[in-house]
């Protein structure tokens, strides 16, 4: 994070102006958020909190991690890891900035690496008030913004200078399977320009989850990644479960097989990904 305090307020007051025409992310729904619950992501201008802590499953340069769980979401998709709180919106604490600052600095002290906001994307103006406070205060971790992939180039612009890594999922290479489970119109095009907006500004690891039945389109993903850049890591992941709605839709009401995740690992490899990882470590 490069910004001073004094620089961070000036941001998050120029962000929350955003809250009033909504277009934080790709569905640029232009809804006034200030009124209350609007919107495909149905969210207000405040900030709701699953909770926090130190973790180590991230990818092995990221961590210890302090990870700060996010409630709500911009996508919906139909076989989210956490939909308790990101879609169900079960057990969230509304959280002030300075709640947010104390928060950050406890982390700070517990010897996380970094602050890695999950699904932060909706709630980004309330984000940088609660860092301009924390680094009133002494906080300089930094920041990782662990995203869906769907955002706004308007507000990562907002971002230079306060993310130092972001780690954006590129969750399908093609637009019907994107709608259909997660929610998005025009997923690749969104991506496509988030991903070089980021690449601008900062370090980028790209995370794809490798779906069953070939539904996430690998190949077209992979090549979509190295079309922005080919020195971009990216990391090959195999936990996909059928939790949430997934049973819902036959195609991924299983698990996924190790042939489908060499075929990704192909994927990237022939799209001339130079940077590949699977579930975090590198190839060899």
């Amino acid at each position: 994070m490069k910004l001073t305090a004094a620089e961070l307020r000036e941001r998050a007051a120029e962000a929350r102006e955003h809250y009033r025409r909504c277009d934080l992310c790709a569905h640029d729904c232009k809804v006034d958020r200030t009124r209350g619950p609007a919107g495909i992501c149905q969210e207000d201008d405040g900030l709701w909190l699953a909770g926090a802590g130190v973790h180590y499953g991230e990818e092995p340069s990221l961590v210890p991690s302090g990870l700060v769980l996010i409630g709500g979401c911009n996508l919906s998709c139909a076989y989210c890891e956490t939909h308790e709180f990101s879609l169900e919106r079960r057990g969230l604490v509304r959280t002030s900035p300075e709640q947010l600052a104390a928060l950050l600095l406890d982390l700070q002290k517990r010897g996380a690496r970094n602050a890695n906001f999950i699904t932060p994307t909706h709630v980004l103006p309330a984000l940088l008030d609660g860092l301009a406070v924390a680094a009133a205060h002494g906080f300089s971790l930094p920041v990782v913004w662990n995203c869906g992939g769907y955002e706004s180039v308007a507000a990562l612009r907002l971002l230079e200078g306060v993310v130092d890594v972001y780690l954006p999922d590129a969750k399908y290479g093609d637009d019907a399977a994107a709608f259909e489970l997660s929610g998005c119109k025009g997923y690749t095009a969104a991506l496509r320009a988030s991903l070089a907006e980021m690449v601008r500004q900062a370090e980028v690891i790209v995370r794809h989850l490798v779906l069953p039945g070939g539904v996430s389109s690998a190949a077209k993903a992979m090549a979509l990644i190295a079309g922005v850049s080919r020195e971009v890591a990216v990391n090959v992941m195999s936990q996909y479960r059928p939790v949430a709605r997934a049973s819902r839709f036959p195609v991924i009401s299983r698990g996924v097989t190790g042939a489908e995740i060499e075929d990704a690992v192909r994927a990237a490899r022939a799209a001339g990904l130079r940077r590949v990882l699977v579930d975090g470590r590198p190839l060899e």
